[in-house]
């Protein structure tokens, strides 16, 4: 399998347009954002645990590779935070992406648009749906992910930017994802349809530290492209540290799934910032979430694990 480290992206992605940042930042938190809609979906598929791909295996590339040192990365529980980016791999069956395909179809229709980031999205889509809800909560899936993470995760207990689906199309729209870090530090993008389905579309990054992407250049080997082109590609990023973007779709239709992942073992050193997150759904959407996030815990792995609705993950069952 060709891996992502082997395909140098186009150049000209650097002209790219990039997220807001500092007082642009705060601007964005301070517009007026309408809370995400709820759709209905009777009849929607039923998740079965037997969605999960097993052996899900991919090949990683180490956060050491993008720049950062030992020092940087969370350390504890016998193990180093430190894989950056793993895959693409199948995470889910031919049957399970099916019918993921067709709820996140059934979804468009309660997409909205936004400028911080992506422009076409819908946002806390397994409150939305619940075939979403429960894969993202199924002990299999999780193991899945935490395997690939090299930590035990959960969903994200912010719950608004737990899964995002986004939409791009070629029917007038210019439909991105800008150059942007992403808030969470676990995140997996899941390509609903493949390179045959569209142009354009390319997900690229930056394989060096986020604070030295300002001084990327044209022609500058540290751009790439992830091979993302099956169907069904998921690619695991430690995405608070990785700069990436989507370049426009020109033909076609591309459709991903994201789900934001969190460690509770690591929940003191979560990179997630207010207005980050403040900038995407504004202040009074996240301020009560983000007050719940940061309220003290005994036990890290069962008191995260029960606001955001899941399973435990423990350090012991990646070693099974």
């Amino acid at each position: 399998m060709t891996t992502a480290r082997e395909r140098p992206g186009r150049s000209s992605v650097l002209n790219h347009p990039r997220m807001a940042t500092g007082f642009d930042q705060v601007f964005h938190a301070l517009r007026g954002k309408r809370p995400p809609r709820r759709a209905d979906l009777p009849g929607e598929p039923r998740w079965s645990g037997d969605f999960v791909a097993p052996k899900v295996q991919g090949p990683r590339v180490r956060l050491q590779e993008f720049g950062y040192a030992a020092h940087e990365l969370n350390h504890g529980y016998g193990a180093v935070d430190d894989t950056a980016l793993v895959g693409p791999v199948q995470i889910l069956t031919p049957e399970g992406l099916d019918c993921l395909t067709e709820v996140c179809d059934r979804l468009e229709s309660s997409a909205g648009t936004a400028r911080f980031i992506t422009t076409r999205r819908v946002r806390s889509a397994d409150l939305m749906s619940a075939f979403i809800n429960n894969m993202i909560r199924d002990r299999g899936f999780l193991l899945s992910c935490s395997r690939l993470a090299g930590v035990p995760l959960i969903p994200h207990p912010l719950r608004i930017p737990t899964v995002q689906i986004n939409y791009f199309g070629a029917d007038g729209r210019s439909d991105i994802v800008k150059w942007h870090h992403d808030g969470m530090d676990y995140v997996l993008t899941i390509q609903l349809n493949s390179y045959e389905d569209y142009d354009g579309g390319r997900f690229s990054y930056f394989q060096g530290r986020a604070d030295e992407f300002t001084g990327a250049h044209e022609g500058d080997p540290r751009i790439k492209e992830a091979p993302c082109g099956e169907r069904g590609a998921a690619l695991f990023l430690h995405g608070s540290r990785i700069f990436h973007a989507v370049t426009p779709v020109t033909r076609g239709r591309r459709v991903t799934l994201v789900v934001s992942f969190f460690c509770p073992y690591f929940a003191r050193q979560d990179s997630n910032t207010f207005w980050h997150l403040a900038a995407d759904d504004g202040i009074p959407a996240t301020v009560p979430n983000w007050l719940r996030l940061k309220w003290p815990v005994r036990d890290p792995a069962m008191d995260y694990s029960l606001r955001a609705g899941s399973p435990v993950i423990t350090w012991d069952d990646l070693r099974d």
